[in-house]
């Protein structure tokens, strides 16, 4: 096979470049060519994968964390040639949120699923925000969560301590907004601290924020937070470890293909764990648009 391999050397605290020589190794050790590509700055991910040939390619290979594929899948949506090849995934990131779904948790795991080769289908939900147009296949959230990764992001090279001091910060100023959804031409109202989109279980490494999200059913759940007290979100913050924070009475549910977001005040976005973009916003599934190599 033909792989162009996208590497971003400084994903999880410089572990990308840590591993690349093994995971370039690795793949040509199992008679496969491999084109690297290595990312010098912020989106260049996104330029490289959007000028690349497909139709010579046979895998497109994000190496990095959820922020590099967010990249890598921006530029594979914008490249202006028909084939889209499956993509692999070789976790070496600080959250690597998203493979968890395709059962890959480490960098062996990632490169057995290229050499394997066997993928499947996975929706990309396509968002507006601020008149620009980006597409994502994780989740983006707004309120608590987003002002969390935008609290964490100065420190974001503790990796999950970072996340929980932003929690603690967010929380001591908690603050709640007006949130107005339509979901497939449905409207609702809410007094929320935060809403999330999800198109896949898990996020920020280790919680288990959507526990019934399905990467490929055309659909993606919207959870909506609404108002608490700051003692009633510490009490109920530990149980997304486990997914069990969905019982909660003040945690609603809904699942659509096109929804429009708009709050008072206006909220910053953390799309796939990036920081840009603020609300409003509209949302729409492509279901099945992509294939991903997976160890399922």
């Amino acid at each position: 096979m033909k792989i162009q391999l996208i590497f971003n050397p400084h994903s999880g605290r410089g572990r990308g470049m840590k591993s690349y020589p093994a995971i370039h190794k690795a793949l040509r050790k199992a008679g496969h060519e491999v084109i690297p590509h290595r990312t010098i700055y912020r989106f260049h991910a996104m330029e490289i994968v959007k000028s690349l040939n497909l139709y010579e390619t046979d895998v497109l290979v994000s190496v990095g964390g959820d922020g590099t594929l967010f990249e890598v899948i921006n530029g594979l949506m914008n490249n202006p040639g028909r084939k889209i090849p499956p993509i692999a995934v070789v976790p070496v990131g600080t959250g690597n949120s998203f493979v968890k779904d395709l059962n890959i948790f480490t960098m062996e795991d990632g490169i057995k699923s290229i050499i394997r080769n066997v993928s499947r289908p996975v929706d990309v939900v396509s968002f507006t925000a601020e008149n620009s147009h980006y597409y994502f296949i994780n989740n983006l959230g707004f309120g608590f969560v987003a002002d969390v990764s935008v609290s964490s992001e100065p420190i974001k090279k503790l990796g999950y301590t970072a996340y929980a001091l932003g929690v603690l910060k967010e929380v001591i100023r908690l603050r709640s907004h007006e949130l107005t959804l339509e979901i497939d031409g449905k409207k609702y109202h809410h007094r929320a601290n935060f809403c999330y989109f999800c198109n896949s279980i898990w996020v920020a490494g280790n919680m288990k924020i959507s526990p019934n999200s399905v990467m490929d059913d055309g659909e993606i759940e919207i959870m909506v937070l609404n108002e608490m007290t700051r003692r009633e979100l510490l009490k109920t913050f530990p149980k997304v470890f486990d997914g069990t924070h969905i019982t909660h009475s003040k945690v609603i549910v809904y699942k659509g293909k096109h929804i429009k977001a708009s709050t008072i005040p206006e909220k910053f976005c953390n799309p796939d764990g990036e920081i840009f973009g603020v609300t409003p916003l509209e949302l729409k599934v492509l279901p099945s648009a992509l294939q991903f190599c997976t160890l399922e």
